[in-house]
């Protein structure tokens, strides 16, 4: 094994000799792995969102084992953690009976390219605890489960086109690419954006076949159905804006999504990739009350193993059975054994959590942002922390507009502070309190202890102090 190299800060020199309780010393065998893995990984990991200077001027920080709420690093330090595996661990990590379900199925095979008894258990139990689910196909990641569902609409409807929301993100498909995080100054007008992809490399024809609006405004919704209902073949939302800042649906509105896409005979497709299991047992759509006619889970569904879902009413998903004029779903791995027993075992621990440990979660996690709110505050920094959704917010504003006039990403997006939210993650890693960077969802999971809250806050006066 190579010796670690001297540690150097990941930003410009000398920007702290000591960065909270955890000094840039205490990372040297995280910055090795990092030297390491740019030689042999773009960006040295396999998902951008993690890669380098997330928590400048700390390295890449390899993490090596999860117990319950806590984290350990390849260094030996350990962390409370807050980013949950971007909202996919709520049971804790290692479960007792997740890890012995997936051990067993370990034991027994964990792929023989043939249905087995598990994959049917797990799907009625999708379809029992998920409003709006008749059916159930499992497939392995969120963006896989967008994909299917987006052409599962095309071929019900026979209609080519998508409709989706402003600053949202459904993946990272080329159709769900478009208008996700754009500059406000160069959208347009709301009743005819300009389509921004988020990324080099989504084709001129897949822009032409996406649709954007403004989220929560009725108006002009119904306005682009009207003139274009017969083009499009779904609209696909969050039940609230998780990826940009968690904007909450305005009163009634969607209810009157769900009116709108049956009078113009669009499917309603709900992303619950984030909301899932952690909104509550029943998805936002029980939260809510919303019935949709096709829904999306990933994320918390498994615990942090990657398994999705795409769930439904009977007549739409029976379009994904085999024939002409039918939408095809396949994947080596869709719905493989080990995940599935891993998604299992995961919804009955949630199931035996019940709704009073949803409300134990819930009350915790408005103590977290209620604190938050008051130290940060009593800091002298304009804070905005939406209400809190299993997970949350927090936002360093710039105090020139109010934030409950703020209902969809044109609002939010000019008036809030990246930077300081970054500097602030990073203190917080330097104290041992592991938050999301760049602005992300906080989250809390069931393993949260009301130590760990207390924690938390004590780590946010020291770290405010600094920022």
């Amino acid at each position: 094994m190579d010796e670690p190299s001297a540690v150097e800060p990941s930003v410009s020199e000398g920007t702290y000799e000591s960065y909270g309780a955890l000094g840039l010393d205490s990372f040297s065998r995280s910055l090795t792995l990092q030297r390491k893995a740019e030689e042999e990984i773009p960006e040295a990991t396999s998902s951008n969102h993690r890669g380098k200077g997330s928590y400048a001027p700390y390295p890449m920080i390899y993490m090596e084992e999860g117990n319950g709420a806590e984290l350990t690093d390849v260094d030996g330090n350990s962390y409370i953690d807050f980013h949950c595996g971007v909202s996919a661990i709520i049971n804790g990590h290692g479960p007792e009976a997740q890890e012995e379900a997936v051990k067993r199925q370990v034991e027994r095979g964990p792929y023989f390219a043939t249905t087995y008894e598990l994959e049917y258990e797990t799907a009625k139990l999708m379809n029992e605890l998920v409003p709006g689910s008749d059916l159930t196909k499992f497939i392995s990641t969120g963006t896989e489960a967008v994909m299917s569902a987006l052409r599962l609409a095309r071929a019900y409807t026979g209609k080519e086109k998508v409709l989706k929301f402003e600053g949202m993100y459904h993946g990272h498909t080329d159709y769900a690419l478009v208008n996700v995080h754009p500059t406000v100054e160069n959208l347009g007008t709301g009743r005819n954006a300009t389509k921004i992809p988020e990324t080099a490399g989504v084709p001129g024809s897949t822009l032409e076949a996406v649709e954007t609006v403004p989220w929560n405004d009725t108006t002009l919704l119904e306005e682009k159905l009207e003139r274009q209902g017969d083009e499009i073949a779904a609209v696909i939302t969050e039940a609230v804006m998780s990826n940009s800042g968690l904007l909450w649906p305005q009163d009634g509105y969607l209810e009157d999504l769900r009116r709108l896409t049956r009078e113009h005979d669009v499917l309603l497709i709900l992303d619950e990739v984030v909301t899932g299991f952690r909104m509550g047992l029943h998805g936002a759509q029980g939260y809510f009350d919303i019935e949709p006619d096709l829904s999306i889970f990933g994320k918390a569904m498994a615990n942090g193993y990657p398994c999705a879902a795409l769930t439904g009413r009977e007549d739409v998903m029976r379009f994904l059975e085999s024939g002409p004029d039918k939408a095809t779903f396949m994947g080596t791995f869709s719905g493989n054994p080990l995940v599935v027993a891993a998604a299992h075992a995961n919804l009955e621990l949630l199931n035996s959590v019940g709704e009073r440990g949803y409300a134990d979660l819930y009350e915790r996690g408005e103590r977290l942002t209620e604190g938050f709110e008051e130290i940060l505050t009593d800091a002298g920094h304009d804070v905005f922390i939406p209400e809190f959704a299993g997970f949350f917010c927090l936002h360093f504003t710039d105090g020139e507009s109010d934030p409950s006039q703020w209902h969809d990403w044109r609002d939010i997006s000019p008036h809030t502070d990246a930077a300081t939210y970054e500097q602030f993650a990073s203190r917080m890693v330097g104290e041992g309190i592991f938050l999301p960077p760049k602005g992300g969802r906080i989250n809390l999971m069931h393993a949260h202890t009301d130590e760990h809250i207390d924690e938390a806050l004590e780590a946010a006066k020291e770290s405010i102090s600094h920022v």
